[in-house]
């Protein structure tokens, strides 16, 4: 880079150059003409500077001459330069209240009136009230509300009105749906340093993410570069209301001002340092990380004060002549947005999730002087409150998930009270996206699940509405509903913070979103919910109650017990729970049994008992604590075909396993890892146990099925395409159905029904192939149990399926349609009436649903309760989608699921607010109350 820190000054010569006619001329002159020159040369230069000036003007100060240097055009262009950096009223808006249009409206938009609702304006308790929205903005708010003349009326026959949703990360438009070669557009990872890459320059209007992020009740986002660089690059605001343009420009937040916030991403720790340690270039450590960020900080405050000596020097040349600077602004295109950071006309966005990267951030933000308006992610953040606020200048606030955990070494701390205790600290939380990673149109759910752990009400709202939009220094525009803000607006089916929400109709400019809405079919709604807490269990004062010690226990106060029998329900305290020696020997209505001196488990007759979850075809759980870390478990068979054991691999007692057991997941069933076709044979477990010999039920069963795998994640270099791994099912089993295999051979087994044969795919047309071997074979005399894992294309052949008996495992419950051969993923409300779990129930095809990463375990019964609100449910039949139908899928027995335990929660486990109270068994001995996830 140049140095620009010593500006150069003219460089023209003091004396002109001396030529033969001066010469001659000199000697012609006698000693009488050279004093008559030179007395008319002082007249002519008095006379000059009297009547010449440094700006066109009369002047009566001293002469300076014109002195060479840069052109006046770029003299002026960098005296132009000077003004803008140091203007001290940027980003200075006025008040929300005196707005009254919104430079994103659309003409011929009529207004629009709201009525008989009730809002909740992102800041404070919900109130009813009217509101009107014309010219794209809030125009009135509260009470009851005239329409004017032209108006349209909405009656949201007691429903709630919000802000629109605001999403401070994602990759929604750089990272597009189908994800492909072509569309991933969302890291430029040639270099660990591109502060000067920007998102708008890869950002797709068309991505089909963005009509269902609208429908989750989004309407404004922050895209942000990827997180494989150290400095990633330029992020920008926009709507989510599509344009006729179809352009990124038009769908700006900030469309049509020139003082607009800047954005920027930059990320520590694991992904920079892998990503190019892997290269074996810096950074490899975060060593190479923490110079790297000082190295190119170094040089932007270099720029930025040879910018700050090149003002100066311009400001304090004299104000009569025409004098310029020889060298021109110094300004270099790679530094700008760092140099404008330094100046703090960016605002920044950290990745990072350790304790000790946060801190290095916030050394780098006092050593170079810049703020950090935001740590994202920052699953750690929580233990080090006090660093986040020694930041420079700013105490960051944190975007971050609800629950994720576990999915690599900087996630293995992290706790789901994380939201609760920043903000008891004074650190402003958010929940976000990071689209596509999870599911943008279901970010309410994020904080729902943080309210859930401990945000309150208005906490656990704000952290999607105003929270983000202050963050975003967009807080006069998004984030709330009040005067002069923009008329983003949302209104829900039922509170959002329920369980199942989803918006009934999203408006954005106040422009309706969602097509084919009719508000006369809405529902009429009382009140909001009001969230109530559950009676905590009340234990016996008896030594060791809540240990591996305790051996009898008499639950009571539970008012409902579900079974696949059938449900036992009762408001009259008859129904209990009776342990002896560590199991349960009878639930429901035990008269038989006497409970006297058996200490008692109080319930406060809330009480709900259901039989052990099951988690199956959730990767990896027994066999790998951290998938990116091999050293962490069993591993990844690669380039064989060899059919492998998941027991043989499996691993007690980890952070994952020990997360289902405290939610009521007693059950695991774990296929082996594998590149390609093959996986493996399946394991069933106690998620409880503390390794193999420390229960009767550690092992519930060391052989359950063959899994196989199908499609374009299975591609490898044994089986490059579909075709030929379809092929290679299809010999196996005809091997197998030929005795050419022997009958222990697990091929066999699957062809002649001894063993469930469940296969992970996706496409329409590949399940219907693969069904069509089955039927084929089995006119040969095969008898295959087929199973469909993650069949996300199920749905579109529901009575096929059901008219041949496959049974299909969901994974996970909301599909995304991110490949390019698994496009047919149904959104569910409110963008299409069905959901895939919807169809294949109603065809008859039993289903069951499994998690797709760790964390998901936490969430099965709320799967359930999912499910239930969509479909309309029962609640025996919600619970066997997570329990029994999952048991009868893979082969397990009745008696073993029932001998491997019981949950009981404080209140229904299909809502946010109830926990799990107590659990028998799971392979641990005696009563384990109250456990609560990390």
């Amino acid at each position: 880079m140049a140095d620009y820190q010593h500006l150069p000054q003219d460089d023209y010569d003091d004396h002109a150059p001396r030529t033969s006619f001066g010469r001659n001329l000199k000697k012609s002159l006698t000693k009488q003409n050279a004093v008559l020159l030179a007395t008319a040369a002082v007249a002519i230069l008095a006379a000059s500077s009297y009547w010449l000036g440094s700006s066109k003007e009369w002047s009566h100060h001293p002469t300076h001459f014109e002195q060479a240097g840069i052109s006046p055009e770029r003299f002026e262009y960098g005296v132009a330069k000077c003004g803008e950096i140091h203007r001290k009223d940027k980003h200075q808006y006025p008040d929300a209240e005196t707005r009254t249009f919104n430079p994103r409206f659309v003409n011929g938009t009529k207004p629009t009136v709201f009525k008989n609702g009730f809002i909740f304006d992102g800041v404070n308790e919900s109130y009813k009230g009217d509101v009107l929205v014309d010219q794209g903005v809030v125009v009135k708010v509260g009470g009851e509300i005239k329409p004017p003349k032209d108006a349209v009326v909405v009656d949201l026959k007691g429903h709630i009105l919000t802000p629109g949703i605001v999403d401070m990360h994602s990759h929604l438009g750089v990272f597009s749906w189908p994800i492909l070669d072509a569309t991933n557009d969302f890291n430029e990872m040639t270099e660990p340093l591109v502060p000067f890459a920007r998102s708008i320059d890869g950002f797709n209007p068309s991505d089909v993410a963005r009509e269902r992020a609208v429908s989750g009740g989004i309407t404004s986002i922050l895209v942000l570069p990827g997180s494989s660089n150290l400095m990633g690059g330029e992020a920008f605001a926009f709507k989510l209301r599509l344009t006729d343009t179809l352009s990124a420009e038009d769908m700006l937040i900030e469309y049509g001002n020139k003082d607009k916030w800047r954005y920027m991403k930059m990320a520590c720790g694991e992904n920079p340092k892998n990503r190019y340690g892997r290269q074996v270039r810096m950074p490899s450590t975060r060593l190479g990380e923490g110079w790297l960020f000082r190295e190119r900080f170094s040089k932007a405050t270099k720029l930025k004060l040879a910018q700050d000596d090149w003002c100066a020097a311009a400001a304090a040349l004299p104000r009569w002549g025409r004098h310029r600077l020889s060298t021109p602004f110094p300004e270099e295109l790679q530094y700008e947005s760092l140099v404008a950071l330094l100046r703090g006309d960016v605002r920044l966005n950290v990745h990072c999730y350790e304790t000790h990267d946060i801190e290095a951030m916030v050394d780098h933000s006092n050593e170079f002087k810049f703020e950090i308006k935001a740590f994202h992610h920052a699953l750690d953040a929580y233990r080090v409150p006090d660093i986040l606020k020694r930041a420079y200048n700013y105490t960051p606030m944190v975007a971050t998930f609800a629950a994720k955990f576990g999915y690599k070494k900087e996630a293995f701390q992290a706790s789901v009270l994380s939201p609760k205790i920043l903000v008891d600290a004074g650190i402003a939380v958010a929940m976000k996206s990071d689209h596509p990673i999870v599911d943008s149109q279901h970010l309410v759910y994020q904080a729902a699940m943080a309210h859930h752990y401990g945000l309150t009400e208005l906490q656990a709202l704000a952290s999607v509405t105003s929270v983000p939009a202050k963050a975003m220094g967009l807080e006069h525009r998004i984030g709330k509903v009040a005067i002069g803000m923009d008329a983003d607006l949302v209104i829900w089916e039922k509170h959002p913070l329920s369980l199942g929400a989803h918006p009934l109709q999203v408006y954005i400019d106040g422009i309706a979103q969602i097509k084919n809405v009719n508000p006369e079919d809405w529902s009429e709604q009382e009140s909001p919910l009001i969230f109530k807490e559950s009676p905590e269990l009340v234990v016996p004062k008896v030594r060791d109650a809540c240990s591996a010690k305790a051996k009898d226990a008499v639950f009571t106060g539970i008012k409902k017990i579900i079974r696949e029998e059938g449900e036992e329900v009762s408001s009259k305290g008859e129904l209990v729970v009776i342990v002896r020696n560590g199991e349960v020997v009878c639930s429901g209505l035990c008269r038989r049994y006497s409970t006297k001196d058996t200490p008692v488990y109080d319930l406060g007759g809330e009480g709900v008992v259901l039989p052990s979850l099951l988690s199956v075809g959730t990767p990896l759980l027994g066999l790998m604590e951290i998938p990116p870390e091999h050293k962490t478990g069993d591993g990844d068979l690669n380039l064989n075909d060899v059919v492998i054991n998941a027991a043989d691999g499996l691993k007690f007692g980890g952070l994952h396993m020990d997360e289902a057991f405290k939610s009521g997941v007693l059950v695991g069933v774990t296929a082996p890892s594998s590149a390609h076709v093959v996986q493996g044979v399946s394991v069933a477990f106690s998620t409880g146990a503390e390794d193999a010999l420390s229960s009767k039920n550690a092992v519930l069963k060391e052989q359950v099925a063959l899994h196989v795998r199908i499609g374009q994640e299975s591609k490898s270099i044994l089986f490059p395409t579909v075709s030929s791994q379809i092929q290679f099912l299809r010999s196996s089993l005809e091997k197998g159905l030929s005795h050419v295999f022997d009958s222990n051979n697990f091929f066999a087994q699957a062809a002649r029904g001894s063993k469930p044969l469940i296969v992970e795919v996706h496409n329409r047309d590949e399940i219907i192939r693969i069904v069509q071997i089955k039927t084929e074979l089995e006119k040969q005399g095969a008898s295959i149990k087929l199973v469909l894992l993650g069949a996300t294309e199920a749905w579109t052949v529901a009575k096929y399926l059901a008219l041949e008996g496959v049974d299909v495992i969901l994974r996970p419950y909301h599909c995304m349609p991110v490949q390019w051969t698994a496009q047919r993923c149904l959104a569910g409300a409110p963008l299409t009436q069905e959901t895939g779990l919807s169809a294949l129930h109603k065809a008859g095809v039993r289903v069951g649903l499994s998690a797709i990463e760790f964390e998901d375990l936490r969430q099965m019964s709320w799967f359930a309760g999912w499910a239930r609100s969509d479909l309309g449910l029962t609640e025996r039949e919600a619970v066997g989608l997570v329990s029994w139908n999952l048991a009868k899928i893979v082969g397990l027995s009745a008696e073993t699921i029932a001998s491997s335990g019981v949950v009981i929660y404080n209140g229904s486990p299909f809502e946010f607010g109830p926990k799990v109270a107590a659990i028998v068994g799971g392979g641990k001995p005696g009563i384990q109350c109250n456990p609560r996830a990390f």
